[in-house]
């Protein structure tokens, strides 16, 4: 099997793109735009000698369709801690008006333990409406940041934290005391007790690494599988992936090559404004 072309006859490709993302679609418009947005960020991370690369859903996508999975409504890339700190210091250097960095200290209500990068000439709507506090709205890129993690028991008791001092809070509809209790989470979360489950997780983590702490998706990255990259075709750019692709997206999905029920696939963003 050939990592550098895709592995689903061309035939059901044009078939899953008539049904879910056809040329002109409000999806494939959506997509065309996150993929000028990456080529962007890809720029930076070249400029700036950040090494990251196309993960989860975005990685199967490379892989198995040659680029965006067709119901696809939004691209994750990963990149180490230190990858992490460059590429934030660069896009809030960023001179650009079309892209925003977004975490806690640009978006004081913004809740997640990752970081998106946003456009600035659209706003979304997410499923549940669960941006509805966010100063940033507009299409997004999500960033994921990968730390050393030794066990999956430590990674769920801070995603319990995550939800009850970050999620939970996020619901509250009076304004001041929803951003005073978020703030005091940062204060006793962010900067006290993960920090501790940090150092925990770094004992013995033998080349296993998780996301941050707070994020939902607890399936373990390998060293051996991202300790460098190679590029593959998405859309009609490269991009890297991680050097061992199969079996990274193998020990997160299992047969990533195979389609899942295409009748039951929920879109995240319900709807996109162009301003």
């Amino acid at each position: 099997m050939s990592a550098s072309s895709p592995v689903i006859s061309p035939e059901l490709q044009f078939s899953l793109r008539q049904r879910f993302n056809p040329d002109g679609s409000p999806l494939r418009k959506h997509q065309i735009l996150m993929l000028g947005m990456l080529k962007k960020i890809d720029a930076v991370c070249r400029e700036n000698n950040i090494r990251y690369w196309l993960s989860s859903g975005t990685c199967i996508g490379a892989l198995r369709h040659g680029g965006f999975i067709p119901w696809d409504d939004d691209v994750d890339i990963e990149m180490m801690e230190s990858d992490f700190k460059k590429l934030r210091r660069a896009m809030l250097a960023y001179r650009g008006n079309d892209l925003i960095w977004q975490d806690a200290s640009t978006d004081p209500e913004y809740v997640q333990p990752f970081a998106k990068i946003r456009d600035t000439r659209t706003q979304i709507s997410e499923l549940e409406n669960a941006d509805r506090n966010y100063r940033f709205r507009g299409v997004f890129i999500d960033v994921f940041v990968l730390r050393p993690s030794s066990s999956v028991k430590l990674y769920k008791f801070g995603e319990k934290f995550q939800q009850w001092f970050f999620y939970k809070p996020q619901r509250i509809s009076h304004g001041f005391v929803r951003r005073t209790i978020l703030n005091l989470s940062r204060i006793l979360v962010t900067h006290g007790v993960y920090p501790v489950l940090n150092l925990l997780g770094n004992i013995n983590s033998r080349g296993q690494y998780r996301h941050r702490l707070g994020t939902a998706y607890y399936k373990p990255r390998f060293k051996a599988d991202i300790e460098s990259v190679r590029f593959v075709r998405f859309e009609d750019t490269e991009f890297p992936i991680p050097v061992n692709a199969e079996h990274y997206l193998e020990s997160i999905y299992g047969d990533f090559m195979s389609l899942p029920d295409i009748d039951s696939i929920v879109p995240h963003i319900t709807e996109i404004k162009y301003l």
